[in-house]
């Protein structure tokens, strides 16, 4: 009986870790599919045109490194797995930055490039002229979205179908009310140059309360991420008074759970914290 009870308890095992084997390979070949896609997405969006086929081999690469070289230094399982975890993801959150910041960029140029369209068309131009006059002393991304709606009228498309592509690569509420402005003033045949200027002083005014409101909650986000620091500062500062303790944590089965559980919270409060700044902007 004992033999067979150790025959199963091996086979339950064998299949246990099969099934684990299993469930992480196809987690990993999602994430895979989902950041090669995304990242070919955003960096075409972003008119950035490079092979990313080395992209995974080289995130793979990274996230082994980061885990070994953390095992070595602290010979911490739990702590290698978390730091290779987050040197998989770090594509995707500098991407989603880089987005970000791309997105900022082109609504702050947006007012005065709709200043200077305005301008011109009050000249006598007509608003493809207006466009194509400022998209060639504009800077980058704003020449590089409106230079691309200028090419795809010259190819037949629409100028509502431009515009309505333009929003779709930056989907912002400024993009929005511009491309809404510019397809409504032109298929009814109203005075666009005014609606423009109006436009303009409403977009600055909005970025100037956005940019109120960031600088009013960064000092509550600052104080979120120093309360968010300070387990792992405690954690490092109880290492040197009392290493044995925190020795336990690390390899006794009821430490790692309270170290588990510490991540986790964490984690949440920092998602917590997005959701929030989210729905105050």
């Amino acid at each position: 009986m004992i033999i067979l009870a150790v025959i199963l308890a091996g086979f339950s095992l064998t299949i246990a870790f099969w099934i684990g084997q299993q469930l992480i390979v196809q987690a990993m070949q999602r994430y895979r599919n989902v950041l090669m896609t995304d990242t070919k997405a955003n960096l075409r969006e972003m008119f950035v045109f490079i092979d990313i086929s080395h992209l995974w081999p080289a995130v793979v690469c990274l996230a082994m490194g980061v885990a070994l070289v953390s095992w070595v230094v602290c010979d911490q399982a739990l702590v290698s797995f978390l730091l290779a975890m987050m040197a998989l993801i770090l594509p995707r959150f500098a991407l989603s930055r880089a987005v970000r910041a791309r997105t900022d960029k082109f609504e702050q140029q947006l007012p005065d490039a709709l200043l200077a369209i305005s301008s011109a068309m009050r000249a006598g131009v007509s608003l493809g002229v207006a466009l194509k006059q400022v998209v060639q002393h504009a800077e980058a991304p704003f020449s590089q979205e409106f230079g691309l709606v200028l090419r795809e009228q010259r190819v037949g498309i629409s100028l509502s179908e431009a515009l309505n592509s333009l929003h779709l690569r930056i989907p912002s509420e400024s993009i929005q009310m511009t491309t809404t402005l510019m397809r409504v003033a032109s298929a009814s045949g109203g005075s666009l140059a005014d609606l423009l200027e109006r436009l303009s002083v409403t977009i600055r005014a909005r970025l100037h309360l956005n940019m109120k409101m960031r600088v009013l909650t960064s000092q509550g986000t600052m104080q979120a991420w120093i309360v968010g620091s300070l387990p792992l500062v405690l954690l490092i500062v109880l290492n040197f008074i009392d290493p044995y303790s925190i020795d336990l944590m690390f390899h006794t089965l009821i430490g790692q759970v309270v170290l588990g559980v510490i991540v986790l919270l964490e984690i949440l409060g920092i998602w917590m914290l997005k959701r929030i700044l989210q729905i105050q902007a």
